[in-house]
């Protein structure tokens, strides 16, 4: 199925007689490449722009590359130069006075602080991207509603998520933009997932939210075979591994992870690689297989040193805490579940900061013009 944005582009691009707005139309173009995952097609084109300009740069050109640039390096492997990359689109159309550039620039590094946790310039990215774009300004409007859904959600209120998730569908089917529907789908998916986990390892289990959770990420793997999406492939498969853990289905888990979690490496996803071994492990040890499963808590283990968000650290102790429990190493046991619980009531507390500072940034901002 080809995208309507795609066919909008095009012909644009065919329209246009002015050699700069046909350079920044082919810059946007890549930017949906790189979004869709087609890689090698999205670098062609940076590539050819770059030589077309090479002596004669042009600013308005030149912040349209730079966001192509680091949306092509986020959806290859959720990279840090990705956010230098954006933010220098975002400085150099404010100084060239190009507001939708500037707003759909600030749009993504919203985005982008939120992937990273910097909630507090999330919100000040939000806010300046809702400010300034116009009311059909689909594209940094879709995102931008997009990440304030997904922080809320993030914070466990999803009564006050489902508004801006509706408003950023609104947008990103009005700009004929699939891969941002594919996008919304993810997200929400991945923490309906998440809060199944959390329910099943630190509350009361719901068998059903996460066999909801599954059919979701099944949904989304067809719309994404519709429209062609091979960005970051891993995330759903992934995503799927953990959730049939929790539903007890450990061979369909495990031959998941074994399948997929070089990938996941590869794609960017090492914050989440304690969760990922931590419950393969427990597949492993349901599935009589001791010694890789120790093998596997072990790196867990050692991979809670490096970088993880809080909510994935309580999960990957807690299941640490069933794994070395099963060896029969109940010391170990108990502080796993101490510190997992420890972990736990940090990120509540970080959710209900979030909320308060969500409520607050966005005060000013009327619902309709989101």
């Amino acid at each position: 199925m080809r995208s309507r944005l795609l066919t909008r582009l095009d012909a644009a691009i065919a329209k246009a007689r002015n050699p700069v707005e046909v350079a920044c139309l082919k810059a946007e173009r890549a930017c949906f490449l790189a979004r869709q995952g087609q890689m090698a097609q999205a670098r062609l084109l940076v590539d050819a722009l770059h030589t077309q300009f090479a002596w004669r740069p042009h600013a308005a050109v030149s912040a349209w590359l730079s966001l192509a640039e680091g949306l092509h390096d986020y959806y290859t492997r959720l990279g840090g130069s990705a956010r230098d990359r954006v933010m220098r689109a975002h400085a150099l159309s404010g100084a060239a006075h190009l507001a939708p550039l500037r707003a759909l620039s600030a749009a993504w590094l919203a985005h982008m602080d939120m992937a990273s946790h910097d909630m507090a310039r999330m919100v000040q990215h939000v806010r300046e991207a809702l400010q300034g774009a116009q009311p059909d300004h689909h594209s940094a409007r879709s995102r931008a509603c997009l990440v304030v859904a997904y922080a809320y959600h993030f914070a466990g209120d999803e009564n006050r998520a489902l508004p801006w998730y509706a408003r950023s569908r609104f947008h990103a089917t009005a700009d004929g933009d699939e891969a941002h529907l594919s996008a919304l789908m993810h997200n929400q998916a991945s923490l309906r997932g998440t809060q199944a986990r959390l329910a099943a390892m630190f509350g009361e289990a719901s068998p059903e939210a996460t066999r909801q959770a599954l059919l979701s990420s099944e949904s989304i793997t067809r719309f994404d075979a519709g429209i062609g999406t091979a960005a970051l492939v891993s995330l759903v498969p992934m995503m799927q591994a953990q959730l049939l853990t929790h539903d007890q289905r450990w061979a369909e888990a495990l031959a998941l992870f074994e399948l997929h979690f070089d990938t996941a490496m590869a794609d960017g996803l090492e914050r989440m690689k304690p969760c990922f071994l931590a419950d393969r492990a427990w597949c492993r040890l349901q599935l009589g297989e001791p010694k890789p499963a120790l093998a596997d808590a072990e790196a867990a283990e050692a991979s809670l040193r490096q970088p993880c968000d809080l909510d994935d650290r309580a999960l990957a102790q807690a299941r640490l805490a069933q794994v070395k429990e099963k060896l029969g190493q109940a010391r170990e046991a108990a502080l796993l579940r101490e510190r997992a619980r420890s972990d736990l009531q940090a990120h509540r507390s970080e959710q209900e900061r979030l909320v308060a500072l969500l409520d607050e940034a966005l005060a000013e901002i009327a619902p309709a013009s989101a």
